[in-house]
């Protein structure tokens, strides 16, 4: 008879304490909360460089696409690692425009959320799962960046580089490289989206007092880190990430990038998600999303909104749960933005 370790598994996780779980009743308890659990979070993810390299941006591509200006551009995030993205601005919407970070999910990339096939062709009606939500932004007149996370697309390593219009992925080989020297895939994209906000601050179309986020599955991660990390962002929506740690990542199989190595010490998901608060957070979630599970999210949802009633700001914090499987909804996500942004 074999002795199976389910039970093991199952212990370990009752037997943790998560050292930050909220249990906060004032505003001056949430924030001695809020700060050490941020702490912790930026040290689990790896920390971030002491320094800040030169970012020296340059636009490699440019077409007037009518309703809007797509750009290509480059720039780097720290010593021998440049990241690039594309860049949406819409026509005739003022001089200083609100702007949002779009983090696209698993896939062949940012070309995937702007309306291209990965050989830069349009995608006319072949939309994904993503459900090219970048560019519903922009027609609704946000200044829109979307980053190549890296990993993805045009940032795959070179032995992965064929495949990458598949939607292949270098987050393995690049994760285990990352976490031999203490470091992680999460920290690095939300270091690189933090980046992203720097370049934002360089342009001179953007509103910098209006800098929203949103990401689906894997750049749900991406825009829940980056928000509760970095306070440049005023307003955030998130699409199918939302869950806890054991009954989604610990439960069932994803992508190594989902892996902070200690996390689960310091705080579950609903926790770190919490550090959002008291800024405005959609949360997005198909019914029928087979690795985030509706129940599990909307319990999530409850123990995040926990922190948005103890600041009073119920009126910040709502939820889209739709009828669907992992995907985008967009039913109030843009018009969440709209007022918030």
């Amino acid at each position: 008879m074999f002795l199976r370790p389910d039970n093991f598994l199952e212990l370990l996780y009752k037997k943790n304490i998560t050292k930050y779980s909220f249990n906060a009743e004032t505003e001056q308890e949430w924030e001695t909360w809020r700060n050490k659990l941020k702490k912790a979070l930026i040290e689990r993810l790896g920390g971030f460089p002491e320094q800040k390299v030169d970012l020296n941006p340059r636009i490699i591509e440019e077409a007037d696409l009518g309703d809007y200006i797509r750009q290509r551009v480059v720039y780097t995030v720290m010593e021998g690692l440049d990241t690039i993205s594309y860049v949406l601005i819409p026509k005739n919407a003022g001089e200083k425009l609100p702007a949002v970070v779009a983090c696209h999910g698993h896939g062949y990339g940012s070309k995937e959320i702007v309306g291209l096939k990965f050989d830069g062709s349009q995608q006319n009606d072949e939309t994904t799962y993503q459900k090219n939500f970048a560019l519903e932004l922009v027609k609704r007149g946000f200044f829109v960046i979307a980053p190549e996370l890296l990993g993805f697309g045009d940032r795959t390593l070179e032995v992965d580089g064929d495949k990458a219009h598949t939607g292949h992925s270098s987050c393995y080989h690049i994760s285990v490289n990352l976490l031999m020297y203490g470091m992680t895939m999460a920290g690095m994209r939300v270091y690189e989206t933090m980046r992203t906000i720097d370049y934002l601050f360089t342009r001179s179309e953007v509103n910098t007092d209006r800098i929203g986020c949103m990401g689906i599955s894997g750049g749900g991660l991406v825009c829940s880190y980056t928000s509760a990390v970095d306070e440049r962002i005023k307003a955030a929506v998130v699409s199918g990430y939302v869950n806890s740690f054991k009954d989604s990542i610990m439960s069932i199989y994803h992508c190594i990038d989902n892996f902070v190595p200690g996390m689960l010490k310091y705080a579950e998901l609903p926790d770190i998600i919490g550090l959002i608060a008291p800024r405005p957070l959609l949360v997005e979630s198909g019914t029928k999303d087979p690795i985030f599970p509706i129940d599990t999210t909307e319990e999530a949802f409850r123990k995040i909104e926990k922190i948005y009633n103890l600041l009073e700001a119920k009126d910040k914090i709502d939820k889209d749960i739709f009828e669907g499987e992992h995907e985008i909804s967009g039913a109030k996500a843009y018009d969440w933005f709209m007022k918030w942004l």
